[in-house]
């Protein structure tokens, strides 16, 4: 499959689009958890961690003559240094922050060197080694650290160790693979400090290789940034905390329901009825066993504080902690959160670390649901296109419901360089969380772009209010665009950085599937989609359209009654939600059976036509 589909990047040429799709590995699912098993740290806001662990050999990649590349390349393709911190092709991860990341680099560039075609005999398979192998003889405790950035797209990325000076390998981590990967998200956090414990392999041994390999499978795919590598002695006492979450994403939803998003924007009604949770996972990185504690700490509208439970942790090892007790926010406003782990040594003299802390936001509002981070810092999703393959798309946000609630509207962040006349809907779903594909519930009139929208909110009602239950428990709302010739749409979308969210894309043509299968994929940037609860935003009496006829019952598995309320002649067509003709008929009395069973489920548009007028409304087939 061509993959010039989509763009998670701001940056636009013309019409056609040249950038890797954003979806995720696991393509028609329900909405997905994930969990990392890389032994990292997270991105942090600030460094109080007690104890540093000293470099033993470290290597800044900045002169390619301290490493030996390969590659069995088609083209020759290889590792190479990179000099400029801004190369790197994707614009969530653009530039690279590494610490020193002004002065080179490891880089390799699928996006630009892999050929724009997949299976087009344009493999990269490459990788670099120390060249000065590294004497650990006196050091049997050891772990390997470095910077690296990366988006997924089929590309496999390991990272090797040989003890024996080539001869003999073992791959300690395969980071991604062309099935998927084992971060939490299709970009990394920028930069991702990856952490390993390779004392079993490499400690008290006196010719240490470390190795990174990359292999694009065929595909265009993305590229792989690594910098800052180095070998240090683990400490007696090190603690790590990572995955941090306060919507409950690791433990509290099994309880409560749901699936556990973090909420940038919480309703104080969703709040209350589902407090703030905070977990994460805690990991050991030092050599005596630690007994550990989460803390979190909320200030800014309201102040609140709680920790877990003790967590004894042999070396090396983690698990998933959470809190003791939550968080009932009392007042709408802007609440920062803080969350760390302390440690103490168990035995080994009572020596108290720190990890680094972990810093997020959540404001709690009158109506506004949503979990974009308020910022367009993760691209963009296309809604519709015409090259290579002409097709339409819905993306979509699943959000938690915990307490009931009337939704109006969408707000939605329109990409700037949307063509003004573009015509965009939202859609309702119910989601169905044993793994089948949402239920349509409800879909807006068309909404026209103006060039006011551009780079801007706008609001888009539904025609009749939504009542959403706590019982279902979980909804997806989205935007959606038709085939059309030249008006071209998108939304934009946050970094989902260290939030945890659930959304997905539904390839309305199948032009992203080798066989032209249509369906729901999950993708991980989080788009700019917000549900509103605010009665003012809906649709109000003088807006709706005057309306001389009822169809029942709706939602219908197929067939359904269409009555008049006058006795006029009508043509009676019926569109699906590509916009083409799926029914043709004329109605001279005052009430039709028609029968739609053969059609898939979704949501349609029966247009009431005669000489002088046009009514609609929409039907929902189960």
């Amino acid at each position: 499959m061509k993959k010039n589909l989509l763009v998670a990047c701001a940056l636009f040429v013309g019409l056609c689009v040249s950038a890797q799709s954003s979806l995720n590995h696991m393509p028609k699912e329900a909405p997905q958890k994930g969990y990392s098993n890389m032994i990292v740290n997270t991105s942090i806001n600030n460094s109080i961690n007690s104890l540093v662990p000293n470099n033993i050999w470290y290597d800044d990649c900045s002169d390619i003559s301290t490493w030996t590349v390969t590659n069995s390349s088609t083209l020759g393709v290889q590792w190479a240094v990179e000099y400029n911190p801004a190369a790197i092709p994707s614009a969530d991860v653009s530039p690279i922050a590494s610490a020193t990341a002004s002065n080179g680099y490891m880089f390799v560039n699928s996006d630009a060197d892999g050929g724009t075609t997949d299976n087009d005999g344009t493999t990269i398979s490459t990788e670099f080694t120390n060249a000065t192998p590294i004497d650990l003889s006196n050091y049997p405790n050891v772990q390997l650290t470095f910077e690296h950035c990366f988006r997924w797209w089929q590309d496999t990325r390991a990272v090797r160790v040989s003890p024996d000076n080539g001869v003999t390998w073992v791959e300690i981590d395969e980071i991604t693979n062309n099935q998927g990967y084992t971060y939490a998200n299709q970009s990394s956090d920028n930069p991702h400090m990856s952490t390993y414990d390779i004392s079993s392999v490499a400690g008290g041994q006196s010719e240490v290789l470390v190795q990174f390999y990359y292999n694009d499978n065929d595909y265009w795919a993305w590229f792989w940034a690594v910098d800052d590598i180095a070998i240090s002695e683990l400490p007696d006492n090190f603690i790590v905390s990572s995955e941090e979450t306060f919507g409950g994403w690791w433990i509290g939803y099994q309880t409560v329901g749901g699936l556990g998003q973090d909420y940038t924007f919480n309703p104080l009604s969703q709040a209350s009825a589902n407090p703030y949770a905070f977990e994460s996972v805690i990991r050991n990185g030092g050599i005596g066993t630690q007994s550990a504690t989460m803390h979190a700490n909320v200030s800014g509208a309201g102040s609140f504080s709680t920790t877990s439970n003790p967590l004894v942790l042999a070396s090396g090892e983690q698990d998933t902690v959470a809190g003791t007790s939550t968080f009932t926010p009392s007042s709408t406003g802007l609440y920062n959160i803080e969350m760390w782990a302390v440690a103490d040594s168990a035995g080994l003299g009572n020596v108290i670390t720190y990890s680094d802390t972990s810093t997020k936001m959540s404001m709690v509002t009158d109506y506004i649901y949503g979990k974009d981070n308020g910022s367009n810092d993760g691209g963009y999703w296309r809604l519709n296109r015409v090259f290579p393959n002409p097709g339409g798309f819905e993306v979509s946000s699943s959000y938690d419901i915990y307490a009931d609630a009337t939704l109006y509207s969408v707000d939605v962040n329109i990409a700037d360089w949307s063509i003004p006349g573009a015509e965009v809907y939202i859609a309702l779903y119910e989601e169905d969380l044993s793994g089948g594909n949402p239920i349509p519930l409800a879909q807006s009139d068309i909404y026209e772009i103006t060039s006011s929208d551009l780079g801007n909110w706008v609001n888009i009602p539904f025609l009749t209010p939504q009542n959403l239950f706590a019982s279902t428990p979980t909804y997806r709302i989205a935007i959606g665009a038709n085939i059309h010739p030249t008006d071209t749409v998108g939304v934009n979308v946050s970094d989902p950085g260290d939030y945890y969210s659930a959304q997905g894309l539904n390839d309305k043509d199948g032009i992203l599937s080798d066989d032209g299968t249509v369906g729901w994929y999950t993708i991980s940037d989080i788009p700019m989609l917000r549900m509103n609860f605010d009665p003012s935003t809906a649709v109000s009496i003088s807006e709706v359209k005057q309306n001389i006829f009822n169809v029942y019952p709706n939602p219908t598995s197929g067939v359904f009654s269409l009555e008049l309320n006058d006795n006029k002649s009508y043509d009676i067509i019926i569109f699906n939600s590509l916009g083409q003709q799926v029914y043709n008929n004329e109605i001279n009395s005052r009430s039709i059976l028609i029968d739609l069973e053969k059609l898939e489920s979704g949501v349609y548009t029966i247009e009431l036509q005669n000489s002088d007028v046009v009514y609609t409304e929409r039907i929902v087939i189960e």
